[in-house]
């Protein structure tokens, strides 16, 4: 199960239409159709009825769509944590030192500081 098809189905599910849900994706609606039946193929469940003029989500898709957006709501999650940490806006840093560093440990706290 990859994170791009959790996506694609939550996004038809919000949608309950193939088409809207790959504009609102900006792909190809043949490439959100396919990753859908992979994931079904993989879950061994049919998380939607498709009939030519409707898509509705199956009582399986109900009981997915949950878990399915969780599983999103910690992956944004886990990047905003990751941009905190790399911004330098989270955390404490520490730095322990030695005397006799003199002007080296000026130099290396300008560095790092950079």
């Amino acid at each position: 199960m990859e994170l791009r098809q959790l996506r694609y189905f939550v996004t038809v599910a919000e949608e309950l239409h193939f088409g809207r849900a790959a504009e609102r994706l900006m792909i190809g609606q043949p490439a959100v159709s396919q990753q859908i039946r992979r994931l079904e193929r993989e879950l061994k469940i049919e998380l939607f009825d498709r009939t030519p003029r409707l898509v509705r989500l199956t009582v399986a898709g109900q009981a997915f769509l949950p878990a399915a957006r969780a599983v999103l709501a910690a992956e944004d999650s886990a990047r905003a944590v990751a941009a905190e940490l790399t911004s330098g806006s989270r955390g404490i840093f520490r730095l322990g030192t030695i005397t006799g560093l003199g002007e080296r440990l000026d130099r290396v706290l300008e560095a790092f500081g950079e």
